[in-house]
């Protein structure tokens, strides 16, 4: 759900230089090279700063870092660009989690799901959350929506 990034002079060659960056910061994102991904992710976002996939990429690589309250910010400020860009509420949500904010988490997840009702890793963490919250009968629901929508990702984790 990358955004156009704004013209300048050099249009074609920004949004050129801006879609290699965003490639090579997701590239990195996928072999948990942070550090390097942090640097093409923020290159990308001086370009376009509006971008929501861009800013949530970047709270990815941040939150992979362990800077977990730099990446909610990224995630914050994607939601306000975008309140409907489901991937920025359910990784508000992991972040959320992990710094152990869960009533917080279940409404990130909660919107995310509102958004895209296929989401099973929202469906899934949402579960964990739960789970956590010693609410296992709501979590085993969240389990088992998350099997429906993706079985071979997401086995049942209490059977």
């Amino acid at each position: 759900m990358t955004e156009k990034p704004r013209q300048e002079k050099d249009g074609t060659e920004t949004v050129k230089k801006y879609h290699e960056l965003i490639k090579k910061g997701n590239m990195l994102l996928g072999v948990r090279k942070f550090d390097e991904a942090l640097e093409y992710l923020n290159e990308a976002v001086k370009i376009n700063p509006k971008d929501p996939g861009a800013l949530s990429d970047k709270g990815v690589a941040l939150g992979g870092l362990g800077m977990l309250e730099e990446s909610l910010e990224c995630f914050n400020e994607a939601i306000k660009i975008n309140p409907e860009y489901s991937d920025a509420w359910y990784n508000r949500g992991s972040t959320l989690h992990l710094l152990g904010r869960f009533d917080e988490a279940l409404k990130s997840y909660d919107e995310a799901i509102r958004i895209n009702p296929k989401d099973a890793d929202a469906w899934f963490y949402k579960g964990i959350t739960l789970d956590r919250l010693d609410r296992i009968e709501e979590a085993n629901k969240c389990f088992d929506e998350a099997v429906k929508i993706d079985p071979v990702r997401f086995p049942h984790p209490y059977e």
